[in-house]
């Protein structure tokens, strides 16, 4: 079922050399060899000028226009002729950012000492996250959050967790082990893809709440099919029957203008390396500051719990520093473009994509189409069209990769995230249409 590829229009004007930032690079690393590099301080100053030019070069001076998006994609080190729309595993990284994580590396090899503290990182964090930093603790993963605050809840045989049916194993698999040796009882609801309304899927969630229900544990967004579960009613729902709401939001951080004070949850966990751009092994947990003393951390401190805060989570020995700080660059990157600006740019294609999808026969959405449920994230399905023919279709004929969804055997997700096209969306569209009108030639498994 090999189909041959077409040529598609302006791409190179959006693409990004690879040859021509691994010489800048080369020059890059060339330069620092000539450096005294025994003094790390030396290796931060020089790069002020630098840095400075990145942020004028993706500082809004007008409209927010393609010109001005494709200025922002060029700060990226994308691979010729792909299409990448699977941020939702992994993103790439922002040029600035892998050469800040460069230099923290070679600082550290230049000189043990130069590690320099953390908290600088999670100030700035928490603040990107509407959050104070005795809230914030900085984790590996998602996963890493989750587990935290599973481990660390008292809980007694018969106390319930009530979760979504579409949760990540990172984010219900901790529970699951806790089910098997302290004898608590996890439920899951059934949550329609999509729902009708975020009062639909707060009531059905709050029908499902028992006597014995302790924590509630959703996705923001879901990572099946998008959903942004109304974390902040749920919020209101969940404490008015004295139930702690736990929030795994691997995809909100970078995707999102958080504001986790003002959503009311008690805990929310999240990733570095996806719509953040920072990189593998990062993330951030917040831990509510009134439910602390309700969770236990795995390492007996000497110092006052109180005082410490959210940081009696992070003790685990040694982790990437590089990495670690390298959020912060991430961070900054996205301040420079502005974070609501990202999100309107996010929903945008996601619109584009989920509007244009509706009206193509036979195609099936998972995706609310709602701005209030919906962010980056669009699951869709062809009727009866394994989702690998549909994703070897996108890759043969456009260099379009997607990954499949966990939803059913045809649905396939697809990120849009700002450094994407509506090029990108529209070839996407492309390849769905030629499969809805070419069915039979597809719908056998390959």
């Amino acid at each position: 079922m090999k189909m041959p590829r077409k040529n598609s229009k302006n791409r190179s004007s959006v693409n990004v050399s690879r040859r021509g930032f691994l010489q800048g690079s080369m020059a890059a690393v060339v330069g620092g060899l000539t450096t005294n590099v025994s003094s790390p301080t030396v290796l931060h100053g020089a790069t002020k000028s630098s840095n400075q030019l990145w942020r004028e070069r993706i500082r809004p001076t007008g409209p927010l226009d393609e010109m001005y998006w494709a200025r922002v994609r060029k700060e990226f080190n994308i691979v010729d002729d792909i299409s990448y729309m699977n941020n939702g595993t992994m993103g790439p990284i922002p040029n600035p950012v892998v050469e800040a994580q460069t230099r923290y590396l070679r600082d550290l090899a230049a000189d043990p000492r130069a590690g320099g503290s953390l908290e600088p990182v999670r100030e700035k964090l928490a603040s990107f996250v509407g959050a104070d930093p005795d809230e914030i603790v900085l984790t590996r993963s998602t996963t890493e959050g989750m587990k935290i605050f599973c481990r660390g809840l008292d809980l007694q045989p018969g106390d319930e967790i009530l979760m979504s049916s579409h949760e990540h194993p990172g984010g219900y698999g901790s529970w699951r082990a806790r089910e098997d040796r302290d004898g608590i009882v996890v439920r899951t609801v059934d949550i329609p893809a999509p729902p009708e309304s975020a009062d639909q899927v707060i009531d059905i969630c709050e029908a499902a709440i028992t006597t014995k229900t302790r924590v509630l544990v959703v996705s923001y967004p879901i990572f099946v099919t998008g959903l942004l579960m109304p974390i902040k009613g749920l919020a209101e729902m969940a404490h008015r029957h004295g139930v702690l709401l736990s929030v795994d939001g691997a995809h909100a951080l970078g995707m999102l203008d958080l504001q986790l004070h003002d959503s009311g949850v008690d805990h929310f966990s999240t990733a570095g390396q996806k719509w953040l751009l920072a990189g593998s092994g990062t993330g951030l947990a917040y831990f509510k500051r009134d439910v602390q003393e309700q969770v236990w951390g795995d390492m007996w401190r000497r110092t006052d719990r109180n005082e410490e805060g959210a940081r009696k989570y992070e003790v685990s020995g040694q982790r990437h520093i590089p990495s670690a700080r390298g959020m912060g660059d991430a961070v900054d990157f996205q301040l420079a473009i502005g974070k609501q600006n990202i999100q309107a740019r996010v929903r945008t294609l996601a619109n584009q994509l989920k509007t244009c999808l509706h009206e193509i026969p036979g195609v099936g959405i998972g995706t609310s189409g709602s701005a209030e449920m919906s962010g980056g994230l669009t699951t869709f399905f062809i009727d009866g069209i394994p989702k690998a023919n549909t994703q070897k279709a996108l890759m043969d004929r456009e260099h379009i990769y997607i990954p499949g969804s966990s939803l059913n055997d045809f649905a396939c997700r697809v990120s849009t995230h700002f450094y994407n096209t509506p090029d990108e969306v529209e070839r996407v569209l492309s390849v769905v249409r030629h499969i809805a009108e070419n069915r039979s030639a597809y719908s056998t498994a390959v």
